[in-house]
């Protein structure tokens, strides 16, 4: 067995260096009361394949307060995302995110020791996406998104104004 360390977060974002930002959005997520809501930041990158298939990554980042009861509720609703990632089957999947749907991966990473940032992030793969990415997200993502948790975004943002 190595001695050696594997840093797995290093790794991750080795393997996000790939991704080209596509656009970003507000958001504001329903706590329910007595919270109320919270403002946060959608990141959507994009990573297209030579063949034309890739995957959208949505990062959702709140910037959380000391409250523990706030930092549970917010947990609550990204474990939605969660859920229904671990339940999309390409009907479900392609019901809510669009025509080309292949599959879901969801990481919470939640609130780190020390930060006082909160971040989910999904993976969502599609069979065909280069040509489709602003439509997708525009059509099919942020409303499928904010049928899973409850949340209600402002207008993208399109990094490159050309992205298709």
């Amino acid at each position: 067995m190595s001695d050696r360390i594997i840093d797995l977060k290093k790794q991750l974002r080795e393997l996000k260096a790939g991704e080209k930002m596509a656009a970003f959005a507000g958001f504001s997520l329903n706590l329910g009361d007595p919270a109320g809501t919270k403002d946060g930041v959608l990141k959507i990158a994009d990573f297209i394949r030579p063949d034309g298939s890739g995957y959208l990554t949505v990062t959702f980042q709140l910037d959380l307060g000391p409250d523990l009861a706030e930092h549970r509720a917010v947990a609550q609703a990204f474990q939605k995302l969660a859920t229904f990632a671990s339940r999309a089957d390409h009907v479900l999947g392609r019901a809510r995110f669009g025509k080309g749907f292949d599959y879901m991966l969801c990481m919470d990473q939640g609130v780190s020791e020390g930060e006082v940032w909160y971040t989910a992030e999904a993976d969502i793969y599609y069979t065909a996406l280069r040509g489709r990415v602003r439509e997708l997200v525009t059509e099919a993502v942020l409303p499928g998104l904010a049928a899973i948790v409850p949340v209600t975004f402002e207008a993208a943002n399109w990094w490159n104004d050309e992205q298709g």
